[in-house]
C-alpha cells in the first residue's frame, strides 16, 4: 500500500547480507511518488508503515533543530547488544538530518555531522567533507555491553562508554529534521534503516557498507524487490510513433502491450533475451490519438513486475492546437521535481521540454542521479507525457543520457516537428564538447543553419541549456561589485545570429536557477516587431539563484522560485503562462506570428 507521504518496505527476517540475522529488522524507504487520483499506479509488495506524525511526539532537539516529522517503526526494541544503521543520500543545498532511536540509544545525522549515544550526552562527530560518491553516508552504531562504537562509511570513527542502566528500553523511532528543505520528506534522505539485536563486528559493518554501495553502483534502489530503475519513459513523439524505454533492476524479459482502450491492448513488442534496459518504437499509430499501454517484465526466477496501465497521445497534425510545458535544471532534487510534476500534471500537457541539467552531475560514476533521483522524482509523469530533452553540463560525457534516452541521432542536437512547431534542440556545452570532439561547434552550427533554412513550420522554437541573455548576479562577473557580460559568449556567437536571421520565435534555456523573460531582441536591441524572445526556465530543482542588483536593458520579467512554463500553441499565437511550485501564476504573455509580441 502506498501512503500519502512515503512508502516503506519493511523486511523482517530478510537476509540482505549473510551477516544479517533472521531476527533483524530492516526498512527500505521509498517516497512513494505518484500522480494523484485516477492517474496513480499502486505498486505491489509495499507494506503499510507507521503513519507520519506532523506534530512530533516529544521528539528531541537535534543540533538545535526541531523535528519536522516522526514515526514509530516498531513498538518494541531489542534489549542488550544491538546495531543501528542509517544509509543516507544527502544531495541538497541546506542542512537536513535524521535521528534513529532505539529506546534511549540514538544514532543521528545532520549534514556534515553525526551524533551517537544517549540524549543527555550525545557524542558529536564532524564527518569527512565528502561521503561515498560525494553524497552518500553510511552510519552504524554498535552497542556491546557499555561500549558504543560509531562507524562512518564502513570504518570505526569514534567510541564511548556509557554508565550501567543509562540505556533504557523503548520503541524504534525515526525523527526527521527537514525544515530547511520544505518539500523534502525523510525517504528522500534516509534510504535504509536497520536494527540488529547484536553488535556487528568491524568486518560485518564493512560488508554491510560494501553491499549498500554495490547497489548504488548498479543503479538499483532496493536489494530484495524487483523494481523499475527507469520507469516507462516516453521520448520523440511523432504523428504515427512514440519511443519508449524502461529498465529493471535485474536481467529480465519484457512484454509491451498497446491499444486504443484497455480492452484492445495487443502485444506489440517482446524481448526474450534477458536484459535490464528495454526499449521499442511504438509505430503504425494514428495522429492526435490517445493510446493506452502496459509494460511487464519477468526475471529468470519467475518474479514479475508490471507498469500498470499508462497512456499517451500521439502528435497532432499541423493546424491543431496543443499545449507543452518547459522546465530546466531538474538536477536530481527528487522532492522538488515531484512538487513541480504535481503542478504540471493538471495541465495535461501533450509534451514536456527539459532545458538540460536533468542531473546535477550524472557522469559514468554517478548513475544513481538517474535511477535514485531523476526517474524517482518525475517518473510517474514520464510514463504519460513524452519528453524532449536538451543536454546540459550536468549530463557530463553523455554515457547515461544516451543510455536512457531514445532521441534522434546524434541525440545532442536534432529537430522535431510537432503540430505547427519545429523544435530545434541544441547542445550548448560548447567549450567542453569542442575539447572532447574537435570540430563539434562548426558541425552543429552548420546543421542548425541548414535545418532553420529548410523549416516551413509556422512556429520555430529553440531549446538548449546555457543562457543567451541573463541578469544572473554572479555567473558572468559579480554584479554586486563589478559588471557582468550577461550570458554565455559562445552561445551568443554560435546561435543568436541564426535565431535572428531565420526568425526563431522563442528560445528556451536553463542553467541559471531562476526565471527570466527578455524583451523581443534583434541586433542587440529591443525589436517588438521582429525580435526573438528568450525564456530562462531553470527552476525545476536546482538550488535557487538570484539576480543582479540592477535590471539590464534586455530583461522584461524576473522572479526567483521553482517553476515551469506552459505554452499553448495555436495558429494565431503562442500563449505562455509561468507557474511557480505553489501553483501561483507569475508571468503571462503572448507571441504573435512574425514575432509580433504582445507584452
Amino acid at each position: 500500500m502506498r501512503l500519502k507521504n512515503f512508502s516503506l518496505i519493511a523486511i523482517v527476517g530478510a537476509t540482505f547480507l549473510h551477516s544479517l540475522p533472521l531476527s533483524a529488522q530492516e526498512w527500505a524507504l521509498d517516497p512513494g511518488y505518484d500522480l494523484p487520483r485516477n492517474a496513480a499506479i499502486k505498486p505491489a509488495a509495499v507494506d503499510d508503515f507507521a503513519p507520519l506524525v506532523r506534530m512530533p511526539i516529544a521528539a528531541p532537539l537535534f543540533f538545535g533543530a526541531e523535528a519536522s516529522e516522526s514515526r514509530i517503526l516498531a513498538e518494541v526494541a531489542p534489549e542488550g547488544d544491538l546495531t543501528l544503521e542509517l544509509w543516507l543520500l544527502d544531495h541538497v543545498n541546506n542542512p537536513v538530518g535524521a535521528l534513529l532511536s532505539v529506546g534511549e540509544a540514538h544514532l543521528g545525522y545532520m549534514t556534515g555531522r553525526a551524533a551517537f549515544g544517549v540524549q543527555s550526552t550525545l557524542n558529536k562527530q564532524i564527518l569527512p567533507r565528502r561521503g561515498y560518491k560525494s553524497n552518500w553516508r553510511h552510519l552504524v552504531l554498535t552497542r556491546s555491553g557499555p561500549s558504543l562504537t560509531l562507524y562512518v562509511d564502513g570504518a570505526a570513527a569514534a567510541t564511548s562508554v556509557i554508565s550501567p542502566g543509562t540505556l533504557q528500553a523503548g520503541p524504534i523511532r525515526l525523527d526527521a529534521y527537514l525544515k530547511n528543505e520544505p518539500s523534502m520528506q525523510v525517504a528522500n534522505l534516509v534510504q535504509v534503516v536497520s536494527v540488529d539485536p547484536k553488535a556487528l563486528s568491524a568486518l560485518e559493518v564493512m560488508e554491510r557498507f560494501t553491499a549498500r554501495t554495490k547497489l548504488v553502483d548498479e543503479g538499483r534502489i532496493f536489494a530484495n524487490q524487483m523494481h523499475f530503475t527507469q520507469p516507462p519513459y516516453l521520448n520523440t513523439p511523432s504523428l504515427t510513433s512514440m519511443e519508449l524505454s524502461f529498465e529493471f533492476d535485474r536481467a529480465a524479459t519484457s512484454t509491451i502491450e498497446v491499444g486504443t482502450t484497455e480492452a484492445d491492448l495487443k502485444v506489440v513488442g517482446t524481448q526474450m533475451s534477458p536484459a535490464r534496459l528495454h526499449g521499442a518504437r511504438l509505430k503504425d499509430l494514428s495522429p492526435d490519438t490517445p493510446y493506452f499501454y502496459r509494460v511487464s517484465g519477468r526475471d529468470e526466477a519467475g518474479n514479475m513486475i508490471s507498469s500498470g496501465l499508462l497512456s499517451f497521445r500521439t502528435a497532432p497534425s499541423p493546424g491543431r492546437p496543443f499545449t507543452f510545458v518547459a522546465i530546466g535544471d531538474t538536477e536530481a532534487r527528487a522532492h522538488v521535481n515531484n512538487a513541480i510534476s504535481q503542478q504540471i500534471w493538471p495541465e495535461r500537457p501533450n509534451l514536456m521540454l527539459i532545458a538540460g541539467d536533468l542531473t546535477d552531475g550524472g557522469s559514468v560514476e554517478r548513475r544513481f542521479e538517474w535511477t535514485h533521483e531523476y526517474f524517482r522524482g518525475m517518473g510517474p509523469l514520464f510514463g504519460r507525457v513524452p519528453v524532449v530533452a536538451a543536454i546540459g553540463n550536468g549530463e557530463q560525457e553523455l554515457k547515461w543520457f544516451r543510455h536512457y534516452h531514445r532521441q534522434p541521432e546524434p541525440e545532442n542536437y536534432y529537430s522535431l516537428v510537432y503540430g505547427d512547431v519545429e523544435f530545434f534542440v541544441l547542445d550548448s556545452y560548447l567549450k567542453y564538447r569542442e575539447k572532447s570532439d574537435p570540430g563539434f561547434r562548426a558541425r552543429q552550427r552548420a546543421w542548425l543553419e541548414q535545418a532553420l533554412s529548410k523549416s516551413n513550420a509556422k512556429w520555430k522554437i529553440a531549446l538548449h541549456h546555457h543562457d543567451t541573455r541573463t541578469s544572473d548576479e554572479d555567473d558572468y562577473g559579480n554584479s554586486w561589485h563589478s559588471t557582468s557580460q550577461h550570458g554565455d559568449s559562445e552561445v551568443q556567437t554560435d546561435f543568436v545570429p541564426l535565431f535572428e536571421r531565420f526568425g526563431v520565435d522563442l528560445v528556451l534555456f536553463g542553467h541559471l536557477h531562476s526565471y527570466e523573460r527578455s524583451w523581443p531582441l534583434r541586433g542587440n536591441q529591443v525589436d517588438i516587431e521582429k525580435g526573438v524572445t528568450y525564456l530562462q526556465v531553470g527552476g525545476a530543482g536546482g538550488n535557487l539563484e538570484d539576480f543582479a542588483p540592477n535590471k539590464p536593458w534586455f530583461s522584461r520579467q524576473t522572479f526567483r522560485d521553482h517553476h515551469y512554463a506552459a505554452i499553448s500553441v495555436s495558429d494565431s499565437a503562442l500563449d505562455i503562462r509561468v507557474v511557480d511550485m505553489s501553483g501561483r501564476l507569475r508571468d503571462q504573455f503572448q507571441i504573435k506570428p512574425a514575432n509580433r509580441a504582445k507584452n
